[in-house]
């Protein structure tokens, strides 16, 4: 039996507007009950796509379930516009100064965490056969969509029991003005919303958290960071790890896939 991808539009009640959701499952899904999920969020400028196109996610998965190396999951792509997956805004809406609306840059505003931590788990746990617990609840993404996958978990450690960082787009010195307008408005919300200060101060030891960037990123700075604030935390697990020659693009991601889906389903690592 081979894996099934669907794509599916739903009505999201925090951003009170429809979004779309990519859904793989995994080969036989039939046969078993109940599944774990993991649930992954793409790059800023880009779509729910991400994930299975460009990275080809669901072709490494059939592979590494078929193998034997990792349980068979769900894997959900929400589209989480270009938001950084936080609550920035009571009412759905572009940002001033971001471009204009239809732009592939241009920042959304809204209730975007509400949106992944609440109308997404619950749309795919009503439609789909899932483990509806935090241990077998997933999350990860790449650069914009790292971000907000640490923030979230990180934020919500009764949600999910792992999190992935790739090359997460993690700000620690000057930002564009209006990006840090939007998702740290005052230091009270940065203390609310940037990984640094949750990892710093949230409660982690039922986390297991994998980071990871290459040694050309942009961003390592702050995903340096981010680990070595985690080094000093009590986490459930813990790792981090850089690639010589990798850069903050698609080409190093999908050289990265396998890795990823052995942390979040590997069978040795319980």
């Amino acid at each position: 039996m081979s894996s099934t991808t669907l794509k599916a539009v739903f009505y999201s009640e925090s951003l009170q507007k429809e979004m779309n959701v990519n859904v793989y499952l995994p080969p036989n899904y039939d046969a078993q009950d109940k599944y774990p999920v993991l649930y992954v969020l793409h790059s800023y400028k880009l779509n729910e796509d991400h994930w299975f196109k460009a990275l080809n996610i669901t072709k490494k998965a059939d592979e590494l379930i078929t193998s034997g190396k990792i349980e068979p999951m769900i894997i959900v792509a929400p589209k989480i516009d270009n938001s950084f997956g936080v609550n920035s805004a009571d009412h759905t809406g572009y940002v001033d100064g971001s471009g204009k609306p239809g732009d592939e840059g241009v920042l959304n505003a809204g209730k975007y965490e509400d949106y992944i931590t609440k109308d997404v788990i619950s749309y795919v746990d009503s439609h789909f056969n899932t483990i509806k617990s935090r241990n077998s609840r997933y999350i990860g993404g790449t650069s914009m969509g790292g971000f907000a996958a640490l923030h979230i978990a990180l934020r919500h450690p009764n949600l999910y029991s792992k999190v992935g960082g790739h090359s997460p787009a993690l700000f620690v010195g000057k930002m564009w003005d209006v990006l840090e307008k939007m998702i740290y408005p005052t230091s009270t919300v940065r203390q609310e919303n940037d990984p640094l200060a949750l990892a710093a101060s949230q409660k982690l030891n039922k986390l297991n958290i994998y980071l990871d960037c290459g040694d050309q990123d942009d961003f390592k700075e702050g995903t340096k960071k981010l680990s070595d604030i985690l080094q000093a935390q009590k986490t459930k697990s813990f790792e981090f790890h850089t690639t010589p020659g990798g850069k903050h693009d698609d080409a190093y991601w999908s050289s990265q896939v396998e890795n990823y889906l052995l942390f979040y389903g590997g069978f040795d690592r319980e």
